[in-house]
């Protein structure tokens, strides 16, 4: 339910091989000129599904690019990666990114019932300060990406609504397997984040790295999830097909 298609050596030949292997890919975008491209060269497979996106960390230098997501998100019901990221690097663009965050939302709401992938590091406070503002768990399918804030805020998005995407990472880290243990099980979804996770190139490694998670959350829950999730992603999907 994550990751970034387009990074990948050829991205037509890496969605073939996945719809060979019956992977599904809601593939991120970074950039709303990157979407263009995206769709333009992925459009004929069934198993991609590219969202329109511009990463908080590129907020500040992508601005500019903020028209065209205004321009191409009702024909869209896929959203990501959008955002904040407050980490130092990124922490002179706070306002900037905000705003940005708060003008997409925003504009979700124009043509509801999306799936919203978001980012949130060192952000979750504001990040659902801005969903819970405009409703947009009420009227849109919000994933939460990676999370890593704090159990507090974890409690607020469960009630809010939200979903996890959760990728190998997340599991092996103490903070991460604590918040899979209070996520409930139909609020649970797997992610890649490739390339960034073990550098997947191939979808061999997706593979692998999809299958530990399944393997792992449902070690952490106690219980075999795989099924759980396979519906879960399903009804999210056709909610919007």
């Amino acid at each position: 339910m994550h990751c970034h298609v387009d990074l990948m050596q050829s991205m037509v030949e890496f969605s073939k091989k996945a719809l060979e292997e019956r992977i599904n890919l809601l593939a991120m975008t970074t950039t709303p000129k990157a979407y263009e491209i995206e769709k333009d060269k992925l459009c004929g497979f069934s198993n991609v599904q590219v969202a329109l996106g511009l990463h908080p960390q590129l907020v500040f230098e992508r601005i500019h690019e903020l028209a065209l997501i205004e321009k191409y998100i009702s024909k869209t019901r896929f959203v990501g990666e959008i955002g904040l990221d407050f980490n130092k690097q990124f922490y002179h663009s706070k306002e900037c990114q905000i705003d940005a965050f708060s003008q997409i939302i925003e504009w979700c709401q124009r043509s509801p019932m999306k799936i919203i992938s978001i980012h949130s590091v060192r952000s979750d406070k504001n990040v659902l300060d801005i969903l819970e503002k405009y409703n947009c768990t009420k009227h849109s399918n919000c994933i939460l990406h990676w999370y890593s804030g704090t159990l507090r805020q974890l409690d607020r998005a469960i009630e809010l609504g939200c979903f996890f995407s959760v990728n190998e990472y997340m599991l092996n880290s103490t903070n991460g397997r604590s918040i899979v243990q209070k996520v409930p099980v139909d609020r649970l979804l797997i992610e890649s984040d490739a390339p960034f996770i073990s550098d997947i190139k191939t979808v061999e490694q997706l593979k692998r790295s999809l299958s530990y998670c399944l393997t792992e959350l449902s070690v952490i829950k106690k219980k075999e999830i795989s099924k759980s999730i396979f519906e879960t992603s399903r009804r999210l999907l056709e909610t919007v097909l």
